[in-house]
Formats: structure tokens, C-alpha cells, sequence
């Protein structure tokens, strides 16, 4: 047993959840990848990760925090650079015309901020407002500013409520590796449905 292992972790939970939680480095990754190329949610794992951990929540978040900003801005420039030979026919191949349209007005007529903020704050999938952005030849640095308060404020958020709640829940003597899975399926429940339905 390491000398730093979290008291809060609980008796039986399986090695993958603790070192999970402590691999900053993989936690990034998995959220560079998620701003990139996945199009499911990260909280899907980062949220039971850290409820089981609370005490790695702030850790967790800075960690896949930084993962977005790096993934996000490389999809800005993607679109800038890439706009005509690879991102145009991409969006029209994927049925994302009118969505990528809407969007491009909403970027160029003055709501930049507002709209990469709303776009990376809501459960929708961001990649078209990083590509879009950069399609646009938007102000990188308002981008940049827009994704790290909106993502801050959800991922940190996160790690806070987690810490409320993580304690609470280790009296119902849940084991991390239980429930790791059952709030992950409960989330991945709500994003689905928040695709499906018309909201």
C-alpha cells in the first residue's frame, strides 16, 4: 500500500478507479480527446471518478481542463487552416450544414464569446463551435478565454459538488468500482436522451 493512498477511497475499490483518479496525465488525454475527435461527454467518467475520490476532484479537474483548452484550440486551427479542403466537406457529409451555418452567423455577428461559451457550457458537443470558430477566422483569443470560463466553470464545479457529496455518499458504503459505473450510466442515460429529444 503507498503511503499517500486517499483515505477517502473506499475498502474493496478496484486498483483501475485509484489509479485512474491519480493519472493526471491519462485524465488529460481522455479529455483532449473528448474536445477532439469523441463526442461523448467526459463527466460521463470524470463525475463518478470524482465522487469516489473527492479528495482528487480539484486534481481531476485541472487535469482534464487542461486537456479541453489543448484539444479545443487545436481544433480552432484546424478550422482556420482547414476550413475548405477538410472541415466544409466533413460538416456536409456529416448532415451539419444548416447546424454549422446558424452557428457561423451567430460567430461573426458580434456574439463570439457568448455563443462558444453557451455552445461549451451545454451538454451539446463542442467540436463544431472549435471548428467553427476557426472557420471563421474568430478572435482566438476571445475563443480561448470563452472555453477556458465555460469549461472551468462546469469541470470545477464538478470537482466541488463532488466534494459535498463524496463523503456523504461513502455512508451508503457504496464501493468506488459500483459506483463509477452506475453514475456513469445514469449520465450517459441523460446525454442520450438530451440528443434524442427535441429540446
Amino acid at each position: 500500500m503507498t503511503q499517500d493512498k486517499d483515505t477517502e477511497s473506499t475498502a474493496g475499490a478496484p486498483d483501475w478507479t485509484e489509479r485512474l483518479a491519480r493519472h493526471r496525465t491519462g485524465m488529460a488525454a481522455l479529455s483532449f480527446a473528448e474536445s477532439t475527435v469523441v463526442p461523448i461527454p467526459l463527466e460521463t467518467l470524470a463525475v463518478p471518478l470524482m465522487v469516489g475520490h473527492p479528495k482528487r476532484s480539484i486534481a481531476i479537474a485541472v487535469a482534464i481542463w487542461i486537456g479541453c483548452l489543448v484539444g479545443a484550440s487545436l481544433f480552432y486551427f484546424v478550422g482556420l487552416w482547414l476550413r475548405d479542403p477538410v472541415v466544409l466537406p466533413a460538416i456536409e457529409w456529416l448532415g451539419l450544414t444548416q447546424s454549422y451555418e446558424d452557428l457561423a452567423a451567430d460567430l461573426e455577428g458580434g456574439g463570439l464569446f457568448w455563443t462558444v461559451f453557451l455552445v461549451s457550457f451545454s451538454p451539446a458537443p463542442m467540436q463544431l463551435a472549435t471548428l467553427g470558430t476557426g472557420a471563421v477566422q474568430g478572435n482566438f483569443a476571445v475563443f480561448f478565454a470563452a472555453i477556458a470560463a465555460s469549461r472551468g466553470l462546469r469541470y470545477f464545479g464538478l470537482a466541488l459538488l463532488a466534494q459535498l457529496v463524496g463523503e456523504r455518499l461513502r455512508k451508503f458504503d457504496i464501493s468506488v468500482g459500483k459506483m463509477v459505473p452506475i453514475i456513469a450510466g445514469l449520465l450517459l442515460g441523460g446525454w442520450a436522451l438530451y440528443e434524442v429529444l427535441p429540446i
